[in-house]
């Protein structure tokens, strides 16, 4: 038998062929994930990074310099092809179950009246404007070939790219703003997630539209399964209007289904699981196996696969027994696996060079910002929030990031689109992604929370600091800082140790703060040591202090020194977090624990905000 399944395998891929399949993953995952690393570096939405990898390694630069590398990396056509189309197609699948695990029904039917203001105005506004604008000028827009067939889905389509949003954008960017548990948090996470139910039932509707003539020609699996739906209802007969409505019964029924037995059964199903197999694999084997089954089965009606996948996310998810930790290994694993794999595919086979149309990228970032914005902030002021409430609102519904991405990669695929288009969808969802946390925090005059990882590099940290008094451990650091903000080092020394006097700064649990604030600085300065030995900064509790940390803040931005030092004194108030730092050998171990303590201790926030708006 072993012997049989080898020859079968052989069969199906060579060797050769095997190694360029596994050589090509690995290339888009780990390009995707240095990119999106360095684009969180720098504050920037990691999906930036992920696309720039498939443009680096795509017909834009691999293929444009080195061809014959590029045509043997990702070949055309072939078993290679197709393996990665497979590849891509579930990380589409998988992506869009995680989304749907973010929608929670019961806090939309909270916010009710205002959450369907927000939503229904948000969304008729850009999709009027999207949907007159392809029907009357489609080729200006880039029509694809199926699209010129079906001038109505396709109008359909530019209806809901221009008004979908994107929840976990939105999601992460009332985090960092600490509005996620707020009343204006919630109505504008409780609209995105309408918003997002709405507009991919929407693409539902579109897929069951397109011509299955005109589908199957372009070779779709999807399309065949309509064809063949559609003859098996029809008996034969080429009355395709019936099978389309055919479709679409059968995908509201699976959606009605789902978001009531289908939940029920989940939410029973979740806690016996939980209950009685091992954690998290027997949950995870459970969540993703109804994610897979419901995207198989939308896929056989004859609508995309990620239809099922995102239901099968808003039952499971909705669920208080699927716990939080749960969430958060999806999310994990999902998020810095797959969807690495495929924002690095969208880049591949476009030419960001060759096929930019500016004029068309400026009309889609103008429809799809302007239309969200007033349509939202519209809907906000019907729903009675101020004026200031309503544009922060409005600015946040404007987020479209990956979900604006996977719908318009989705039509291209479909042929509803073609490559101009799409460079304009992705640099459009972009684009309104990186300014809606800046615009919130403008228009509410709010500020991002600084932490304390955002300040650090390896030069920021002295493992072993010489140092056996507080005056000494200050004026190592201080040099410490000179190196890198260019003050004198005996001004900083000065300065910290005036204030020092004034008030020892030894914490509980062997910490130590020692701050200052300095008129000349530009931005804040942070140097950890690490005293094995410890020094005595006198302590409320007696303890040597063997964690220090010089905090040097503008005097112009005085909440600044407050948020690092609170920061600081939470991070390391977990024990586990300090035995860690006590332990590490290098400078990247210590900014690599820090990285992992400032995650978890996210994460905690993060459950305790989603707790209280189940």
């Amino acid at each position: 038998m072993p012997a049989m399944l080898l020859t079968q395998a052989a069969s199906g891929l060579s060797p050769s062929q095997i190694t360029v399949f596994l050589v090509e993953l690995a290339v888009m995952l780990g390009l995707a994930r240095v990119l999106g690393e360095v684009c969180r570096r720098f504050t920037l939405p990691q999906v930036i990074g992920e696309i720039a990898a498939g443009v680096v390694l795509g017909q834009t630069i691999l293929g444009q310099f080195m061809p014959e590398t590029f045509a043997w990396l990702y070949p055309a056509e072939g078993e290679v092809a197709i393996g990665l189309e497979g590849m891509v197609t579930l990380s589409a699948t998988l992506l869009l179950f995680v989304v749907g695990l973010e929608v929670d029904l019961s806090t939309v039917w909270r916010q009710g009246k205002a959450a369907l203001l927000v939503t229904a105005v948000g969304i008729v506004l850009p999709f009027t404007f999207g949907f007159l604008l392809a029907y009357g000028l489609p080729d200006f827009l880039g029509v694809g070939p199926r699209g010129e067939q079906a001038p109505l889905p396709f109008a359909i389509f530019m209806g809901i790219a221009m008004s979908i949003t994107a929840l976990p954008v939105i999601a992460k960017v009332l985090i960092d703003l600490n509005m996620a548990k707020s009343d204006l948090g919630m109505l504008v996470i409780s609209s995105a997630m309408l918003n997002d139910l709405v507009g991919w039932l929407g693409f539902a509707v579109v897929l069951a539209l397109l011509p299955a003539a005109a589908v199957v020609a372009s070779g779709d699996g999807a399309g065949e399964v309509v064809e063949a739906v559609k003859q098996a209802v029809n008996g034969g007969a080429d009355d395709a209007g019936l099978g389309v409505w055919w479709t679409v019964t059968l995908t509201v029924a699976f959606v009605v289904g789902m978001l009531t037995v289908g939940r029920w059964l989940c939410h029973k199903a979740v806690v016996r699981v939980q209950a009685h197999w091992a954690w998290p694999g027997g949950v995870l084997s459970f969540v993703f196996f109804v994610a897979l089954l419901c995207a198989a089965a939308t896929e056989r009606i004859g609508v995309h696969s990620i239809l099922g996948a995102f239901i099968a996310g808003v039952a499971i998810g909705d669920s208080h027994h699927l716990r939080e930790r749960t969430r958060d290994v999806i999310h994990q694993f999902v998020m810095n696996i797959f969807a690495p794999l495929f924002f690095a595919s969208i880049g591949l086979r476009l030419n960001f060079v060759a096929d930019f149309n500016l004029p068309l990228v400026v009309t889609v970032l103008v429809i799809a910002a302007s239309g969200k914005l007033v349509g939202s902030y519209a809907g906000a002021k019907l729903a009675g929030l101020s004026h200031r409430e309503s544009w922060a609102t409005g600015f946040g519904m404007t987020a479209q990031g990956a979900v604006g991405i996977i719908l318009g990669q989705l039509a291209l695929e479909a042929g509803l689109i073609d490559t101009d288009l799409m460079i304009a969808i992705v640099i459009m969802a972009l684009t309104t992604s990186v300014m809606a946390g800046p615009a919130m925090q403008r228009v509410l005059q709010s500020k991002r929370k600084l932490r304390l990882i955002d300040t650090l590099t390896e030069r920021h940290v002295l493992m072993t600091p010489a140092a056996r008094s507080a005056e000494q451990a200050i004026h190592e650091l201080s040099e410490r800082a000179a190196d890198l903000t260019g003050i004198d080092a005996e001004a900083i020394h000065r300065a910290v140790m005036e204030r020092e006097r004034i008030m020892h700064t030894g914490l509980p649990h062997g910490l130590a703060v020692p701050h200052a604030r300095l008129d000349d600085l530009p931005k804040p300065c942070v140097v950890v040591g690490r005293s094995r030995e410890g020094v005595d900064f006198d302590s409320p509790d007696g303890e040597p202090a063997r964690l220090i940390a010089l905090l040097l803040t503008p005097t112009s931005q005085p909440s600044t020194q407050i948020e690092l030092l609170s920061d600081f004194a939470q991070t390391f108030d977990r024990p586990f977090v300090r035995t860690r730092a006590m332990s590490v050998e290098t400078t990247t171990e210590f900014l690599a624990m820090l990285n992992q303590a400032t995650a978890t201790s996210d994460m905690i926030t993060h459950d305790d905000e989603t707790l209280g708006m189940r």
